[in-house]
C-alpha cells in the first residue's frame, strides 16, 4: 500500500529508529516531493537534491559554518572548518602540503599506508575464527596513519579520544549533555597529551604535520597553542571516520554481493573505483551542516539567516540527475575517472565541494585503496560470521562491528 505519511513524517521516522533502516526510500521521496524539509528532530532544514546541497557547499557568501552549538563540529575548536576567505586558503594550504603533495604521498604517506595494513592485516584471525575487521584493520590503519604524520608517538588513549570526541561533534544532533561532556572530557585529554609535543616542536620543529603547525603563520603571527591544539583534535578525528567506515561499508556490500568482490580478484586494479563506489552508495559522513547567512530561497522554500541547514549527502550521491542507475553498487563504475571525486571538480559528495572540500581526501583514498587491494590479493572470500550486520547512525553512518570469517586464497 502507498505510504500515507507526509514527507516529514517518513523522514523523522527514519531519524527516530535508524538502526538497519534504508533511508534511500525516504531520500528519493524528498528530491521528488519536497526537497527542502524542516526536521524538527535535528532542529535543521534538510535539503536532499544533489544541485541545492552543491550550491550549499560551494556559495560561501550565502553560507557558513555553523559555530558554538551541539551537535556540530565546534566540539573541535576553531580548526579549518571553522575558517573562511584568505585565512582558510593559506592555512589549508599548509595541510595540502603534507597531505596532498606528491613528494609525501607517493613517497612517504604510501610507505606508511602500506606498512599498517599488512602490520595489521597479517595480525587477522582467519578461518575458522572470526574477525573484526572494524577493530582489527578498518580503523587502526587511519589511525596509526594521522598519528605517525603528526609524529604524536602510540598513545594508548587514541581510539578511546577518537570515538568520544566524534561521537559529541556532528553525531550528537539530540545534544544529548551526557555525551557532549564526555566529548570535551576526551578533546581535553587528548589537548594535555599534545601539548608537550607543541612546546618541543615550537623550539626545535621536525619535518612532520605537528611541526607544520606549530611552525605556520598568518598575517606574520604563529597559531596559538590553542589553534594547534584544535587543528590537532579535528585532524585525529576527521583523518580516521571516513577511512575505517567507508571500508566497513565496502567490505559489507561486497560479501552482499559476491559478484562484485570476484570483479575484483578478476581484476584488482578496479580498486580505486570501487573504493569511490562505496563512498558514493553509501558515504560513511552522510550529511553536512552549515547555516545560512542571510534569508535564501532554496528549491522554492525561503529560509531563514542564521538557521541550520543539513545537506545530505547520501541523498545527493543517489540522485538519478546526476548518476545513473545510483541505486547500483557497481565497483567498476569510475573506472579511470576517480580523482576528481576526491577534488572539488569530482560529482560524488562524500568530502564535500568547494573550498571545503576535504583536504585528506587523498590520504583516505590511499588507506582505502591498499587496505581493500590487501584484502581481494590475500583473500579468496569472506563472509559474515554472524547475521548482517546493521548500519547505525545518523549523520556518520556504518556497521558499528564487522565479524566476518576469512578465507585465505589458495
Amino acid at each position: 500500500m502507498p505510504d500515507s505519511r507526509s514527507v516529514a513524517e517518513d523522514f523523522n521516522a527514519y531519524l527516530t529508529d535508524n538502526v538497519g533502516a534504508d533511508p534511500y526510500p525516504a531520500f528519493r521521496r524528498m528530491r521528488e516531493e519536497a526537497p527542502v524539509v524542516w526536521a524538527e528532530p535535528l532542529q535543521a532544514w534538510v535539503l536532499t537534491r544533489w544541485d541545492d546541497i552543491t550550491a550549499m557547499l560551494e556559495d560561501t557568501e550565502n553560507f557558513g559554518a555553523l559555530m558554538n552549538r551541539p551537535g556540530t563540529s565546534s566540539i573541535f575548536g576553531r580548526a579549518i572548518l571553522q575558517m573562511s576567505g584568505d585565512e582558510h586558503r593559506r592555512k589549508d594550504a599548509i595541510l595540502a602540503k603534507r597531505l596532498r603533495g606528491p613528494r609525501y604521498l607517493g613517497s612517504t604517506i604510501e610507505e606508511i599506508v602500506s606498512g599498517l595494513v599488512h602490520e595489521y592485516g597479517d595480525e587477522l584471525p582467519v578461518a575458522p575464527e572470526v574477525a573484526d575487521l572494524r577493530t582489527g584493520l578498518t580503523e587502526p590503519v587511519p589511525l596509526g596513519a594521522i598519528a605517525e604524520l603528526m609524529d604524536m608517538g602510540a598513545a594508548s588513549n587514541f581510539r578511546n579520544w577518537y570515538n568520544d570526541i566524534v561521537a559529541a561533534g556532528t553525531s550528537n544532533f539530540a545534544q544529548d549533555p551526557v555525551v557532549h561532556a564526555k566529548g570535551e572530557t576526551a578533546r581535553d585529554e587528548l589537548y594535555d597529551f599534545v601539548t608537550p609535543s607543541i612546546e618541543e616542536r615550537r623550539g626545535c620543529p621536525g619535518d612532520e604535520l605537528l611541526s607544520d603547525l606549530c611552525s605556520m603563520e598568518y598575517e606574520g603571527e604563529r597559531l596559538s597553542d590553542d589553534e594547534v591544539r584544535s587543528f590537532t583534535a579535528f585532524l585525529l578525528s576527521a583523518g580516521i571516520e571516513t577511512t575505517d567506515r567507508a571500508l566497513a561499508n565496502l567490505v559489507k556490500h561486497l560479501i552482499l554481493q559476491p559478484e562484485q568482490w570476484q570483479r575484483l580478484k578478476d581484476d584488482p586494479s578496479l580498486a580505486s573505483s570501487a573504493a569511490t563506489e562505496i563512498l558514493r552508495f553509501r558515504p560513511p559522513v552522510q550529511a553536512i551542516v552549515r547555516m545560512t547567512k542571510q534569508d535564501m530561497e532554496v528549491s522554492g522554500t525561503v529560509i531563514p539567516a542564521e538557521n541550520k541547514l543539513m545537506g545530505f549527502i547520501a541523498s545527493a550521491n543517489h540522485d538519478p540527475d546526476r548518476f545513473d542507475n545510483p541505486g547500483e553498487f557497481d565497483v567498476g563504475r569510475f573506472e579511470g575517472a576517480e580523482r576528481p571525486n576526491y577534488t572539488p571538480i569530482g560529482p560524488v559528495r562524500a568530502f564535500g565541494a568547494g573550498p571545503h572540500t576535504c583536504t585528506g581526501s587523498l590520504l583516505a583514498k590511499l588507506e582505502m585503496e591498499r587496505t581493500l587491494e590487501y584484502l581481494v590479493e590475500r583473500f579468496d572470500h569472506l563472509e559474515f560470521a554472524d547475521d548482517v550486520p546493521p548500519d547505525t547512525g545518523i549523520v556518520l553512518r556504518s556497521p558499528e562491528t564487522l565479524d566476518v570469517v576469512l578465507h585465505p586464497a589458495a
